[in-house]
């Protein structure tokens, strides 16, 4: 009985410390309010230094519990390895940074033209950074101001960019490879990476105004938009914009494409998004349509040094100015051959400008010869940078024209 006692007792005993240790919590834990929430990087390369900019969420102004305060602040370090700025960024909070929740990595047009591989190495070795997330080029402005642009849409910038590659699919300016697929693009002659690339534009009739200025590529001063000003007008001074796309070969930046390019791009690789033609007729009257479905393929000839993109598009009249019968199948056809003459010849000047000027193959032609004609690819793999604007890229086209809205015939 006695002994019955003391095994109860030990047994209580050893219930008592183990909730005791349940109480203390982890030994390598840190406290959420600790931690400094990082939402976006930037990479300017300096001279022979990279300018590493950390944007940390502050969640006392996002949760209104700090009034006249904005939701982020950022952090800046340089160093000759991006490692080095980043342990230096570290020596400046007493917050842990905490890269888990990064959704955006922006890099200016200096460094994505002496080539970012080293962004690949530092993202690639950490494991707290998703595989995810985007990487986004600076165009015509340091990589750190794309971070301190608030605006009325999204106080949190990084979150504001989220947001515009999310709706890639509505738009086909927007590109989308992650992390991942940019570091296997990068090292394969088989097909170039495309990035998006942001741009912040500025109203022009705030120039003058007595804010807080930052020195333009124009020459001029123009509001920083980094202060809470930025987003007290119905028109903010400073945007954000995503319209271009940043072009490479292997991690080195080559140029951009506009608006227009961007769609074509899109085209030829056959992602589904949304695509506006406006098409104009004896140089009177216009024809608007929506490209909403694409059949594109393409295929290689190396042999004879050439390549083939087959493409089937199938567009809705959004717009018409042209006083025709649309009922007509006849009337609708000569529609159809406006709208395939215009996609046509954009795409032989957007064929010339890719191959010409910026060299690259930006639609994986080279990929399809890898996979259809190995044995021809594996000679000319290492040379294909050099041969790929010497090919004869051919484009076969097809557009129908399946409705025409809901307003038949009328015009105005």
């Amino acid at each position: 009985m006695k002994q019955l006692k003391i095994k109860k007792i030990i047994v209580i005993i050893m219930l008592v410390i183990a909730s005791i240790t349940s109480l203390t919590g982890c030994l390598e834990h840190t406290e959420l309010n600790k931690l400094g929430i990082v939402s976006g990087i930037a990479i300017d390369k300096v001279d022979d230094k990279y300018l590493f900019t950390a944007q940390i969420l502050n969640p006392s102004a996002i949760a209104g519990e700090v009034h006249n305060a904005l939701p982020i602040y950022t952090l800046q370090g340089d160093g000759t390895t991006i490692q080095e700025a980043y342990n230096k960024l570290n020596q400046l909070t007493s917050s842990a940074l905490f890269l888990s929740h990064l959704d955006v990595i922006v890099i200016d047009e200096t460094f994505a033209k002496s080539g970012f591989a080293p962004l690949l190495n530092f993202a690639l070795r950490h494991a707290e950074i998703r595989p995810d997330i985007n990487i986004i080029v600076a165009k015509d402005v340091a990589a750190s101001e794309i971070l301190n642009v608030v605006t009325a849409l999204d106080m949190i910038p990084t979150a504001q960019l989220n947001v515009s590659q999310m709706v890639q699919t509505r738009t086909a300016r927007l590109t989308s490879n992650n992390l991942y697929e940019v570091v296997d693009m990068v090292n394969t002659h088989a097909i170039n990476v495309v990035l998006n690339a942001v741009t912040i534009h500025h109203e022009a009739k705030y120039l003058d105004d007595d804010v807080e200025r930052q020195n333009g590529t124009d020459g001029k001063t123009h509001p920083s938009g980094s202060t809470i000003d930025n987003i007290l007008n119905i028109a903010n001074p400073v945007q954000l914009r995503i319209e271009h796309l940043g072009v490479f070969q292997a991690d080195s930046l080559v140029g951009f494409l506009d608006t227009h390019e961007a769609q074509l791009y899109n085209m030829v690789m056959g992602n589904k998004k949304r695509y506006a033609i406006a098409t104009e007729i004896d140089e009177d009257y216009y024809v608007s349509a929506r490209i909403r479905n694409v059949d594109s393929q393409i295929t290689t000839d190396l042999t004879n040094n050439e390549a083939t993109i087959t493409m089937n598009l199938d567009a809705i009249i959004l717009e018409n100015t042209y006083p025709i019968d649309l009922t007509n199948a006849e009337n609708l056809k000569a529609i159809s051959e406006y709208v395939k003459k215009q996609v046509n010849d954009d795409l032989e000047k957007f064929l010339e400008k890719v191959q010409k000027e910026l060299k690259s193959d930006i639609f994986g032609i080279g990929n399809q010869a890898y996979y259809h004609e190995n044995d021809v690819w594996r000679e000319l793999e290492g040379y294909w940078p050099e041969r790929f604007p010497e090919l004869k890229i051919n484009v076969e086209l097809e557009v129908t024209i399946d409705s025409v809205g809901e307003i038949g015939n009328v015009t105005l």
